[in-house]
């Protein structure tokens, strides 16, 4: 099974809607979702 990286900021541009999840990949039975939301997450914080 060959594998390689997905560019998640390119799969963004892919699409407008918020709240459309849509399926960017597909391995064995899971599908791997991204979703528009309209604000930005805190950043998370990083520990020692």
């Amino acid at each position: 099974m060959k594998q390689t990286a997905i560019n998640l900021a390119e799969k963004f541009t892919k699409f407008d809607e918020y709240w459309s999840p849509r399926v960017i990949a597909e391995m064995n039975d899971y599908q791997f979702k991204l979703v528009k939301v309209p604000f930005k997450f805190p950043p998370l914080l990083a520990f020692p």
